[in-house]
């Protein structure tokens, strides 16, 4: 199975015109001889990251380039490899020194804060075309995740645009509080907008139990 490098000083763009640069190493050439396997690991939900034993940045898909601008977004020092994923590497690469022989998977939580929370699942493999080991992970977005539940609750229940936000925010385990310092809001105008939810909530519910009861 071959990979396409992506280069990296394209793949953390948006930190380079804020005038962050980023630590970059030198890049290897991974090249693609399928397109099929290449647009399948683009367009995966999941992000995929592939990194020498080094540290060093191979490969990324799109979604992985999204988590990886989310991590650096606030830091002053961004990173093609953000610490986290750096020491979950340096982990994986000291057990495989340790027992060579045995294939370990590592799985891991990491949250940032309440939009950016994910799993890492490390592997190490060796890659044929690069006839060299390195450490594949996949990142799975869990407030992605929430945020697509979330915009077809909004869609199903009929909210405004305001309670949109709002229930965006709550289901990402946002307090009152949080919820009006992100959108400059008072907590009671939350408090008011989520009252309006529970309602379009309960009515919709309502409308469901009645459609079954008619059916039935």
């Amino acid at each position: 199975m071959l990979f396409i490098r992506v280069p990296v000083e394209n793949l953390l763009k948006e930190q380079i015109k804020s005038q962050n640069p980023l630590d970059l190493a030198e890049q290897e050439q991974i090249d693609i001889q399928d397109p099929v396997i290449e647009e399948a690991l683009t367009k995966l939900t999941n992000g995929v990251l592939i990194i020498t034993e080094g540290i060093k940045l191979l490969y990324a898909n799109e979604c992985a380039c999204r988590l990886l601008r989310q991590i650096n977004r606030d830091r002053q020092s961004p990173r093609a490899v953000p610490n986290e994923i750096n020491y979950l590497c340096k982990s994986i690469a000291e057990v495989h020194r340790q027992f060579p022989g045995q294939h370990w998977i590592m799985k891991t939580k990491i949250c940032i804060n309440n939009s950016i929370n994910f799993t890492v699942t490390a592997r190490y493999m060796k890659i044929e075309t690069l006839g060299k080991h390195c450490i594949v992970l996949e990142m799975r977005d869990h407030y992605q995740l929430i945020k697509n539940i979330a915009i077809e609750e909004a869609n199903q229940y009929g909210l405004t645009e305001r309670e949109t936000e709002i229930w965006l925010l709550q289901r990402a385990n946002y307090t009152y509080k949080q919820i009006a310092s992100e959108l400059f809001i008072a907590p009671n105008t939350v408090k008011k907008h989520m009252q309006n939810i529970h309602l379009k909530q309960k009515a919709n519910a309502d409308a469901y139990t009645h459609q079954l009861t008619k059916c039935g």
